[in-house]
């Protein structure tokens, strides 16, 4: 099992001293990782609200090759609605080719409708989009001379993108999926299997089911779920759960429509007891024994990568810094034949 570290970059303030802070941060984290062994750092994408600052993950991956030259770089995830495809596959072998191939390029279709209407597009042609580009994404990177003709999506003259991948046949696709519907369509296009940090144990052994379904895993191809991980004593845990369920519980309201105001998510001054309960379902802590267990029930469930996320909410960097420590230092060395 590999395990990368995960980054939403919460926030809370969207100016840019908070902004500078937290990518002088994440650049260190990215040197940090390097250095004690982790497979790669990941980053998502997300818009106009201090959720996460967060809107140019390529951009800031970018600065992490440099920072971090021998750790793989990851979208967690580019929300391909969004996107010219022609312009992303530019910028993503642009990045591949800068980082001597160590890009990993995580696609999703995005669910928070404010940022659809932000960049004029409708949220409930999400899917059809979304897979329209990965057609044209998909031949953009592995054909020189191409056009398309879609609905949403046009090439006018035959285009190849340059440079061309340094990874053959092109940087690993990943898809973020949690529907039978999406975890076929993964399957079908031969990209590996990402599930969210909301996704519970026994929803993971159902995906897998869905996978083996859909042809299974065969050699090379990963399956990957993110999780909130804590080491620590009970005090920080509950600092964890509180602050997990926080992001949560903004992430929920922005899914359901919530606009914020000048930039401000609609974060929660003290989270929902239920959503506390679902947090501590989805958080793995304990001491290094139990946080290590728990890694190889994932997997033992066909987990190959997990996308570990340390800070979260508005968790004090000490606590997660000193938990992520500890999981280096305790748990790491022991996954890597999981």
């Amino acid at each position: 099992m590999r395990v990368g570290l995960g980054y939403l970059n919460m926030a809370p303030a969207g100016d840019a001293v908070t902004a500078r802070d937290l990518y002088a941060g994440f650049l260190r984290d990215a040197r940090w990782a390097q250095a004690a062994g982790f497979a790669g750092i990941w980053i998502t994408e997300h818009h106009f609200s201090t959720y996460s600052l967060t809107s140019s993950p390529l951009l800031l991956l970018a600065q992490a090759a440099l920072a971090a030259p021998g750790l793989r770089l990851g979208t967690s995830v580019l929300v391909l609605p969004f996107w010219d495809p022609v312009r992303l596959a530019a910028d993503a072998l642009t990045l591949d080719a800068l980082s001597g191939g160590r890009l990993d390029l995580g696609i999703g279709r995005g669910y928070q409708p404010h940022e659809f209407l932000g960049f004029g597009r409708d949220p409930a042609e999400n899917r059809a989009v979304f897979a329209e580009a990965v057609d044209l994404l998909q031949q953009l990177l592995t054909r020189p001379d191409e056009q398309f003709s879609g609905r949403f999506h046009q090439v006018n003259a035959p285009v190849t993108v340059l440079p061309r991948p340094a990874q053959q046949p092109h940087p690993p696709i990943w898809m973020a999926a949690t529907s039978e519907e999406s975890l076929r369509f993964a399957a079908d296009r031969d990209f590996n299997f990402m599930l969210p940090a909301g996704t519970t144990f026994p929803q993971i052994v159902e995906r897998r089911q869905w996978i083996e379904q859909a042809g299974g895993l065969p050699a090379g191809r990963e399956f990957q779920v993110n999780r909130f991980v804590y080491l620590g004593d009970d005090e920080g845990r509950e600092q964890a759960v509180r602050e997990i369920a926080r992001q949560l519980q903004t992430s929920a309201a922005l899914a359901e429509g919530t606009h914020p105001g000048a930039g401000a998510a609609p974060t929660p001054a003290t989270p929902d007891p239920a959503m506390e309960e679902k947090a501590r379902e989805v958080l793995i802590a304990g001491s290094a024994p139990e946080v290590l267990e728990r890694f190889r029930e994932l997997a033992a469930a066909g987990i190959t990568y997990v996308i570990a996320s340390f800070a979260f909410g508005y968790l004090h960097p000490r606590v997660s810094q000193r938990s992520r420590r500890r999981f280096a230092a305790q748990v790491l060395p022991y996954l890597s034949g999981s």
